[in-house]
Order: structure tokens, then C-alpha cells, then sequence
């Protein structure tokens, strides 16, 4: 009987260590917390220009935090002066297609080659990090009455968001990116061109003030390493449908926007806190902060809708597109593939 139960006991062990295994890879939770000195900078470099710029000039801090985050992003993973260039040049693409929704659908697919042949030199994800933001110019948020004091508040905002990223300490603290073959960046080419013309379609037609969400998501799930996109999307997932949740549930509690505005103000910090820790627990954050701060405008039922929604449909799309890309992939190089199975665990 000893011997039995300890053949039992080992058994639930075992058990008991697979199922936390997989609620761990599931929510990511590993590393250490990024340092609080760390989360300031951050905030002080994407945070603060559209905080300034909401209050003196309004809707221009959409252009500000555009701008201020794409170029955060970007300089973790390359020094700041290139940083600049991509951060730059996918905002001038943003303005080219501001106010002209029918320029969007040619101006995006061509930005997407552009990324996926920069990831032939090891270079996609900071551009896929300022198109990430460069797909809210697609939405009904910037005013277009204003380009030239647009234009300057994104120059000031992407300049200081450099400046205090490379004070900070904080920028290329990322591992390099290791460089794609010519057919890999051909496929990936292809599966970007065809997903943003896609969702930016739909999310310009069919998916209300907030279609934006569509493209962003789907640019989202496509940062490197792609090895990881299945995981990485179920992780974003459920981050945005635990977010989503929070949210809707305190709009019950309260009708007034302005007692669900602090969850926002909460939830970013501690968001970029646990980033290194678990990519799922910074998308609930960052979706809280995100529908916090748009619900002052729009009602919390509808973001909620509009969020899952859009959620749901580019992680369909993605999934579809990624099978397709592999399948070519394993035709035309199938040690590729090989190596993305590994990377992906």
C-alpha cells in the first residue's frame, strides 16, 4: 500500500507539474519584473507628449502617442538614430492615407513588403512596432483639419521619446533579431501584404469608429520571432477578453466614465511592470488602460463588442494566413519551418 500510494502521490505530482507548466506557457509568467526606475522612463517617454498635447491641443496627442510609443518600441530593439528613420518614414506613410481611407489600401500592403524585406536584415520588428500605431491613421480619431500641427507634435514627440529612451538606458536592450532568408522574407512579405490590405478594408467599412483594432492586432501578432505566433496569440487573447472583462464589469458598477478613467491611469504602469514577466497580464493592463480612456467618448458596451470582435477575427486571419505561409514554407524551404516549430517550443 505504501508503495501504491507513493506511485499515486507521484502520479498527482506529476500531473499537478504538467497542468502548472501549462498555465505558466500559457500567461508567460517567468523573469523578474521590469525595475519601477524603468517603468518611469517608459512612462516619461510614451506617456507623457500625448498627455501634454491632450491637454493643450486635444486630439492632436493622438499623433503624440503614435509617435512617442512607436519610437519607445522601436529603440529597445535598435539604437535610437535608426529607430528614428523607421519611426519617421512609417508616420510619413500614416500621412499620406490621412483622410483618404482609399490611399490606406495601397499605401499598406506596400509598408508591409517593406517591413518583412527588412527582416531579411534583421530589422522587421521595429518597423512592425511603428506600424503597430501607424494603423490608428486609418481610424476616425485624427483630425484632419490640422497636418502641419500634426506633423510637428509627431517630429517633437518620436525626438523626445528617443531622448529619454537612450537616457534611460533602455534602448537596444533587446536581443538582436536574427536575419531572414530571402524566401522566408518573401513569404512573410506576402502574408503581411495580404493581411493588412484585409483588415484595413474591413476595418474601415464594417467594424465602426474603432476598426483600427482590426489592423493593429493583426500587425501586433505578426512581430517576429514567428516561431511563437500561436502562442503569442492565444496569450493576447486572453489578455484582451480578461481586460475586456474588468472594464465592462466596472462600467456596471458605474455609469460615469470618469470613475472608470483611474483604472486606465492604474493599470499602464503596472502593465509595463509585468511585461517581462508575462506578455498576457500587460495586454489585460494595456486593454483596460485603452478602454478606460476611450470610453469617456464612446459607450463601454460597444468598445467591449467592437474590442472582442476585432480581437477574434484577426487572430482567425492570422491563424489562416500563417497556415498558408508554412505550408508554402515546407515546400519551398522546409528547414525554415523547421527551425520556426523549434523557436515556437
Amino acid at each position: 500500500m505504501p508503495r501504491l500510494s507513493a506511485r499515486m502521490g507521484g502520479r498527482d505530482l506529476s500531473f499537478a507539474a504538467k497542468a502548472e507548466r501549462y498555465v505558466k506557457d500559457l500567461v508567460r509568467v517567468s523573469g523578474d519584473p521590469m525595475p519601477w526606475k524603468a517603468v518611469g522612463a517608459t512612462l516619461l517617454a510614451a506617456a507623457l507628449p500625448p498627455v501634454i498635447c491632450g491637454v493643450f491641443f486635444g486630439k492632436l496627442a493622438i499623433a503624440a502617442l503614435i509617435a512617442s510609443m512607436s519610437a519607445h518600441l522601436a529603440a529597445k530593439d535598435v539604437r535610437t538614430g535608426s529607430a528614428g528613420l523607421i519611426v519617421f518614414s512609417t508616420g510619413l506613410a500614416g500621412f499620406v492615407c490621412l483622410g483618404r481611407p482609399e490611399m490606406t489600401l495601397l499605401v499598406a500592403p506596400m509598408v508591409g513588403i517593406a517591413a518583412a524585406t527588412a527582416g531579411h536584415y534583421g530589422f522587421a520588428k521595429p518597423v512592425i512596432r511603428g506600424l503597430i500605431f501607424w494603423t490608428i491613421f486609418t481610424s476616425q480619431l485624427i483630425p484632419t483639419d490640422q497636418p502641419e500641427a500634426m506633423f510637428l507634435v509627431y517630429c517633437l514627440s518620436m525626438l523626445w521619446s528617443l531622448r529619454v529612451t537612450h537616457l534611460a538606458g533602455l534602448a537596444a536592450t533587446i536581443a538582436p533579431e536574427e536575419p531572414a532568408s530571402s524566401q522566408y522574407s518573401a513569404i512573410f512579405a506576402a502574408v503581411l501584404a495580404v493581411g493588412l490590405a484585409i483588415s484595413v478594408y474591413v476595418g474601415q467599412r464594417h467594424l465602426g469608429a474603432h476598426g483600427f483594432w482590426f489592423p493593429l492586432t493583426f500587425v501586433a501578432l505578426c512581430l517576429p520571432p514567428h516561431g511563437q505566433l500561436f502562442s503569442r496569440t492565444w496569450q493576447r487573447a486572453i489578455g484582451t477578453i480578461v481586460g475586456t472583462l474588468v472594464v465592462f464589469l466596472a462600467g456596471l458598477v458605474t455609469t460615469d466614465p470618469w470613475w472608470i478613467a483611474p483604472l486606465g491611469v492604474v493599470a499602464l504602469p503596472l502593465g509595463f511592470r509585468i511585461l517581462p514577466q508575462s506578455y498576457t497580464g500587460f495586454i489585460t493592463c494595456l486593454t483596460i488602460t485603452v478602454l478606460a480612456f476611450l470610453n469617456i467618448a464612446t459607450p463601454i458596451d460597444t468598445l467591449a463588442f467592437e474590442r472582442l470582435a476585432t480581437m477574434g477575427l484577426a487572430a482567425l486571419m492570422t491563424g489562416v494566413l500563417a497556415a498558408i505561409g508554412a505550408l508554402v514554407l515546407w515546400f519551398v524551404k522546409p528547414e525554415a519551418l523547421r527551425s520556426l516549430t523549434k523557436d515556437g517550443g
